[in-house]
């Protein structure tokens, strides 16, 4: 077990480096892309579009959307790299005693890692403003959420990733939708009734409510709705496991 956490922290470590490493502004990337995506999306949606927080959010507009949109960029990131992470490294697969699971496990980390800077750093704006409502412990639930909400996904794409390699280019239409159909940009009470009906089928709207808690004090999402999710994201990421366990075989044959 210990060996597996040092090779996981390696591959971590590995992944942050090849993504940063040689460019001159180095790890200060994982902070300016974010930036300019939220910046820009801020200015679209809260100064031209002139959308509003829902009734007795604790913040203005912009900070209603930041707290939706950087849970989703950590999702985006990590399923995307998740998907290639066993197609892009064929000289470990083919190594028979590597753990070809971490290799899953450190693209959804290090996605994580990135979100959790700029999370952190969000937090710390809220803090010294003193615009939000901190709450540590929710915040850690969220991210706790985020990782069982990842690991089955992460797993089943990066399995079917290496029979079929156009799934990585399928991905991002349906990640687009994934983010107009969730509350990121707009308030769960802006979406018509005949269509609200969906978001049960949709646990992106829980994560953005616990983020939105943690920050800001929110209400939270019903207890048991988070819990029937949990139940099924663990059967999902069971689901995922075995798949992959059963597909390893016929990797290296296939790379």
């Amino acid at each position: 077990m210990k060996n597996k956490l040092f090779l996981l922290s390696e591959l971590l470590r590995r992944d942050l480096a090849a993504r940063y490493g040689g460019s001159f502004a180095g790890p200060l990337w994982a902070v300016l892309n974010p930036a300019v995506f939220c910046a820009l999306n801020a200015f679209v949606f809260a100064f031209v579009i002139k959308m509003k927080p829902p009734a007795g959010f604790r913040g203005g507009y912009v900070e209603f959307l930041l707290a939706g949109l950087l849970p989703w960029l950590g999702v985006q990131e990590a399923i995307m790299r998740a998907t290639t992470s066993v197609s892009d490294q064929a000289h470990l697969v083919k190594k028979l005693r590597f753990p070809i699971h971490l290799l899953t496990a450190s693209a959804v980390g290090a996605a994580l890692v990135v979100q959790a800077i700029g999370m952190s750093l969000f937090t710390g704006f809220l803090l010294v403003t003193g615009r939000g409502s901190v709450n540590v412990g929710l915040l850690v639930a969220a991210f706790a959420f985020e990782c069982l909400l990842l690991a089955g996904p992460a797993l089943v794409l990066a399995s079917l990733n290496v029979f079929f390699r156009d799934l990585a280019q399928l991905l991002p239409p349906f990640l687009m939708i994934a983010f107009y159909l969730s509350p990121i940009i707009y308030p769960e009470s802006m979406i018509p009734g005949f269509v609200a009906r969906f978001l049960a089928f949709n646990p992106l709207r829980d994560l953005l409510a616990l983020f939105r808690a943690a920050l800001f004090g929110a209400p939270l999402p019903p207890f048991g709705r988070v819990a029937a999710w949990s139940v099924v994201l663990l059967v999902v990421g069971f689901v995922g496991a075995r798949l992959f366990r059963r597909c390893r075989p016929s990797f290296a044959d296939l790379l």
